[in-house]
């Protein structure tokens, strides 16, 4: 199993996005992270309905909650 969105999939979140930070709501810059809703530890799939896109910091500070 993936653990890493693709090129295609990262552009697809950050599009269904707004381009906008899925939890603080930043304009998102191209380092962006394409991040599991369910961590990928806990058996979540590496699928667009389980991504969302979110800013380095807020991603950081998430980890796998």
């Amino acid at each position: 199993m993936r653990r890493l969105f693709s090129k295609k999939q990262r552009m697809a979140l950050r599009l269904i996005s707004g381009n906008m930070c899925g939890i603080c709501g930043i304009l998102l810059k191209k380092n962006f992270h394409a991040d599991h809703k369910i961590p990928f530890s806990k058996s979540g799939k590496t699928i667009i309905q389980n991504g969302m896109a979110l800013c380095p910091s807020c991603n950081l500070k998430k980890g796998s909650k």
